[in-house]
């Protein structure tokens, strides 16, 4: 099946298709992995913060 007609079938334009091609002959993932600087900048704090009250739960930590 040629990939433009493969394209119409499950509605994703070729460009899309093909660049997502290249990319995972490339061995690179397709999307992500995104930074996430402010989780990370905050875990220890959070850990040992929700360490220290057990008792309370993930919404009030």
């Amino acid at each position: 099946m040629p990939t433009a007609r493969f394209c119409r079938l499950i509605g994703v334009p070729e460009r899309t298709w093909r660049r997502h091609q290249a990319r995972a002959r490339q061995g690179a993932p397709t999307r992500g992995p995104w930074p996430r600087p402010a989780r990370e900048s905050v875990r220890e704090t959070a850990r040992r913060h929700a360490l220290a009250h057990p008792a309370w739960g993930h919404r009030k930590v």
